[in-house]
Formats: C-alpha cells, structure tokens, sequence
C-alpha cells in the first residue's frame, strides 16, 4: 500500500480494508474514528463508506459494545462521574442515542465511585486546612463529571469524618 505521492489517487478498497485492519488491530474504533481516520489517509468518500459498513456487517465495528466497553473503563478505572463518562464517550464519536442508552446508571453508583475518587484523592493530597482540601476536592470532582449534588453529598461525608477525627 503506497500511499506517497502519485500511489495517493489510486488507492483502491483493498487498501482501505487492510488500513482498517491495522488501526482496529491496535484498538477498537468508532464508526466515525474509522471514517476519519480512512479519509485522512486520503480515500475516497465512496471507499470509505463501503469499507466501513463492510466492516460493521462482518462485525469488527459495532459502536454499542464499543461504548458499553469504554464506560466500563471510564467508570471504573478512571472513576469519572456521568457527565465525564458522556463526555468521554462523546469524544470518542459515538452517536447520542447509543450514549443515552448506555448511560444508565442510578446516584448511588455514582456517589460510590467518587467517594472511591475522594478516598484515593486524601492518601496523596498534601496538609491542607479543611477549607482548603474542601475546595481542592470540589474542583477535583467536578473536573472528573460529577453533578453538583453528588459532590455535596460527598463533601457532607467529607465533614462529618473531619469531625470525628
């Protein structure tokens, strides 16, 4: 596959699945991922869409286990909260409808996971005022996507174990 100079228009589908082939070997894509990675490669519109429904009929595309895929790893390696996850999945070009579907999950879910986050957040957090350290973890989660009542939910908790100690 020359994809230099003269070689660039002549690319032909075989080119465009094997490139494909490629980038799905080292990690799973979107949909749109795989289109925009074909087309910056410089195949045509035609090709591109060919290969990528070739692709999702075959099965080695399918953005709904993609998705229930990376909301795992969101969720439990990275511990965002919901609107990071969406945000997360967003990025990674998934439709709406497929993020709204797979975005199910109740407040205590997520309050598990940032009191998870606050937890391993205070073992490397300097000696800050209670204020401070207040203020640093409200930033913390709400940079990681968690609503506003999750986060007084947690900071409520976060007083009353300051209290007893």
């Amino acid at each position: 596959m020359q994809l230099r100079g003269k070689g660039r228009a002549s690319l032909t589908e075989a080119d465009a699945v094997r490139y494909a082939y490629r980038l799905l070997s080292y990690r799973d894509r979107s949909e749109k991922e795989l289109r925009e990675r074909l087309q910056r490669k410089g195949f045509s519109e035609d090709v591109v869409l060919h290969t990528v429904s070739r692709l999702a009929e075959k099965g080695f595309i399918n953005d709904t286990t993609l998705a229930a895929s990376l909301k795992r790893t969101a969720e439990d390696i990275k511990l965002l909260g919901r609107q990071g996850v969406r945000l997360f999945l967003r990025h990674r070009g998934l439709a709406e409808e497929i993020i709204k579907d797979i975005c199910t999950e109740t407040d205590h879910e997520e309050i598990t996971r940032a009191q998870k986050l606050v937890d391993k957040k205070l073992r490397t957090m300097g000696n800050y005022s209670a204020e401070e350290a207040r203020k640093k973890l409200w930033r913390f989660l709400l940079r990681k996507g968690y609503s506003f009542d999750t986060i007084m939910q947690i900071l409520k908790q976060f007083k009353i174990k300051e209290e007893e100690a």
